[in-house]
């Protein structure tokens, strides 16, 4: 992969293009829905379709340099793209935080495109948000009862980085690797300004840093009970058998990184 400043010139790049354009439709809602994908040709049409039928949000697909027929398939269905030339990893966050806050966009929902969020929750984590003042709301697999597979090695990483955001956040998170959320304003301004502080430079850890950091800010951070599907099609980018195995020492680099920044 690219190194960070690379990918970070190549977003600012795409995101400024996608901006300069007079055309695009994000325009009538307080909230923004957006939906990064990376070749998801199998899911994404069903996840737009999902996404339409429970609200009527504004929604933005942020397509990380697809090379299948993703970007063909979103064109088609009639919804605002914002294309990465390449595969640009964690930078997708920034791409869709980026708009949002440009857009001056009360909320930012995002909702992935590999079908494992549950559409009909989005309507929840806005609820929540508004009636709660929360400035992050994250949809968890594990807040009634833990729901993954205890004993496997992602399983046991799940449950360790919960609780270690909790420990040092001093508040409870059940499941920080979630990336079924909502941002309001400050929490979209806080999230920019880690990059902006260079965190966030590795996909497997982006979650754990971002609460953390959010923490560190004085957040208020809620969660609420939502249920996730399998991974049915393609393979997971941020925790492939690769960065799995690199995984221990990314989380100690990210800890390290967020507590030394005392700005």
């Amino acid at each position: 992969m690219l190194d960070r400043n690379t990918r970070l010139k190549l977003q600012t790049e795409a995101t400024k293009e996608f901006l300069s354009l007079s055309n695009h439709q994000l325009k009538g809602s307080e909230v923004l829905v957006f939906i990064p994908v990376h070749n998801e040709e199998f899911t994404i049409s069903k996840v737009l379709e999902q996404v339409k039928q429970n609200c009527n949000f504004d929604i933005l697909v942020v397509d990380d340099g697809s090379t299948d027929s993703t970007n063909s398939i979103t064109k088609q269905l009639g919804v605002e793209v914002l294309k990465h030339p390449s595969c640009l990893g964690s930078m997708v966050l920034l791409s869709g935080l980026s708009v949002g806050q440009a857009l001056n966009y009360k909320y930012i929902i995002k909702i992935d495109g590999d079908e494992q969020h549950d559409a009909k929750d989005i309507p929840r984590l806005y609820a929540h948000a508004v009636e709660t003042k929360a400035d992050m709301v994250i949809g968890s697999r594990h807040l009634k009862k833990y729901s993954g597979q205890l004993w496997s090695i992602q399983g046991l990483g799940m449950r360790f980085c919960s609780k270690m955001v909790s420990t040092l956040s001093r508040r409870k998170v059940t499941d920080v690797t979630s990336g079924y959320l909502i941002w309001n304003r400050r929490a979209v301004q806080t999230t920019i300004q880690a990059f902006n502080y260079g965190l966030f430079g590795d996909d497997s850890t982006i979650l754990i840093e971002q609460y953390l950091f959010a923490a560190k800010k004085g957040l208020r951070i809620e969660e609420i009970n939502v249920v996730m599907s399998p991974r049915q099609y393609g393979e997971s980018k941020s925790y492939s058998k690769k960065k799995l195995a690199m995984f221990p020492f990314n989380l100690v680099r990210s800890v390290f990184r967020v507590l030394l920044i005392n700005k």
